[in-house]
């Protein structure tokens, strides 16, 4: 037994103990929808431009990097509604939720891209739908001037600056804590099809790219299986954290900035806990640790929810497909399970990983596993 893994075990109770015993009669959702904002010409626009006419209607607060000089906003909230700047100046990301269902989602979602419109005109610029990216390549000089973003650039190197032009569609799902393993491999399993179904980003940096899914073959440089889908299958939610814990933990936060770490969270485990680190910081350092894990579907203790991260932005006319497709693929966990393994045999993940690798380039074209 490895000597961090009773704290492994204690990570995985506090985990579970976040998410919700029992559902309500249906599941609450939540989505974050990504937009490039560009100037007329493809360019990739400045997000910050939006904020004074975002602010003017009156019911949004501006969020801070550093709350205490308010030198940069990075956002604008209610309680149910936040616009934020991404990773890249040139896009925006409106997080919505939680809604009781997906009408009052759709309802809400139309609302908030009407404003950003609205916003985005009135400073000339103009809103990007599907998962077509601005005509800028990615760069240094694209990234956000947000602290933590320049932590894990230096952290991470050039990897990191592909973020600065990529945008995508993640609903969350409600769930309960017995529903984290099966949420975690279904879903998991599931991107491939998600992916055939709903890649629209096959045009970045100005012309046709060698992938419909070009956000998800691009980032794969973060790392394989860091942007990807499990190599395996998870029996427990013990076995879940521990997986987390063996990636490399790139920075932390810290009074008055960001250390970087650079090894796996599970060194900073043994580390840290044997020093006496509070228990609820430890936890905490682990919840940044995996917000910064991206596969294609991943458990969130913050919310009790799964989020599924791999569609591409639909057309405007059916921009909550791939909502409705992923909602009731959660809702159908157990029948899912049923077909993948009757098809596919104890151990699916090799079949649905091949058949994931071949959707990100060829979309519905790709050979099926079966």
């Amino acid at each position: 037994m490895r000597p961090s893994d009773p704290l492994i075990a204690a990570l995985a109770e506090q985990y579970e103990s976040r998410f919700r015993e029992t559902l309500g009669p249906i599941r609450k959702v939540g989505r974050e929808a990504e937009f490039p904002v560009v100037w007329p010409d493809g360019r990739a626009g400045d997000v910050n431009l939006l904020w004074d006419p975002l602010l003017a209607e009156g019911d949004l607060t501006p969020q801070y990097d550093d709350p205490e000089t308010r030198s940069l906003i990075y956002g604008a909230r209610s309680d149910d509604l936040v616009y934020a700047v991404e990773v890249g100046r040139g896009t925006v990301e409106l997080s919505l939720g939680p809604c009781e269902d997906l009408w009052q989602l759709q309802a809400r979602f139309t609302q908030a891209i009407a404003r950003l419109n609205r916003a985005a005109t009135a400073s000339g610029m103009l809103v990007l739908g599907f998962g077509i990216q601005p005509r800028t390549p990615p760069s240094a000089g694209l990234m956000t001037a947000r602290r933590h973003y320049r932590a894990f650039y230096r952290a991470v190197g050039t990897s990191w600056l592909g973020l600065t032009t990529t945008a995508s569609d993640q609903l969350h799902v409600d769930i309960a804590r017995t529903e984290i393993p099966r949420a975690v491999n279904w879903m998991n399993l599931l991107s491939g099809p998600i992916i055939a179904l709903c890649a629209n980003s096959s045009v970045y940096a100005g012309r046709p790219g060698r992938y419909l899914a070009g956000r998800e073959a691009l980032l794969a440089d973060l790392g394989p299986e860091r942007y990807s889908m499990p190599p395996r299958l998870f029996h427990s939610v013990r076995e879940w954290i521990g997986y987390l814990c063996d990636f490399r933990c790139f920075v932390l936060p810290e009074p008055g900035g960001f250390r970087q770490i650079s090894r796996p969270f599970r060194e900073v485990l043994t580390a840290e806990g044997k020093l006496g680190t509070a228990e609820e910081q430890l936890f905490q350092s682990f919840l940044w640790h995996d917000h910064y894990v991206w596969n294609s579907a991943r458990a969130r203790a913050d919310h009790s929810t799964i989020e599924v991260r791999p569609a591409c932005q639909q057309p405007p006319g059916e921009s909550m497909a791939a909502n409705a497709l992923i909602l009731g693929w959660v809702e159908a966990l157990e029948a899912v399970a049923d077909y993948l393994s009757s098809g596919l045999g104890s151990d699916p993940v090799p079949a649905m990983m091949r058949y994931r690798h071949a959707a990100v380039r060829a979309g519905l074209r790709a050979p099926e596993p079966a």
